[in-house]
């Protein structure tokens, strides 16, 4: 067998095995930081930016950039949604990821 045919096709396989990783890793990341932003949220006695702080300081580590924390509350729960992005190999670009968390306010 010819290195040179079979040797990009590995290349490629693993690069995306590794950027599949990272997204993954980034996804669950992004999920964790909106379960801090529910959490500080739902706190009696809670400030204003206590949410983005707590899901900055869970998803930066990992790498997720632009994040940002959709708050609501109805009927004594507090719903967080939080988005970001992830870089692509090569940094090549991103993708933007999301996810969601619910709590029941303290003190309702």
């Amino acid at each position: 067998m010819q290195w040179a045919l079979v040797w990009p096709v590995v290349m490629i396989a693993i690069f995306g095995i590794i950027q599949a990783a990272v997204v993954m890793q980034a996804r669950s990341a992004v999920t964790e930081a909106a379960r801090a932003a529910v959490r500080a949220e739902a706190l009696a006695g809670s400030r204003p930016g206590d949410a983005l702080d707590a899901a900055r300081q869970v998803a930066a580590p990992s790498g997720v950039r632009a994040i940002t924390v959709r708050l609501s509350e109805a009927d004594g729960l507090v719903r967080a949604q939080v988005t970001g992005s992830a870089p692509i190999f090569l940094d090549a670009g991103s993708v933007r990821l999301s996810a969601a968390a619910v709590a029941i306010k303290e003190g309702t």
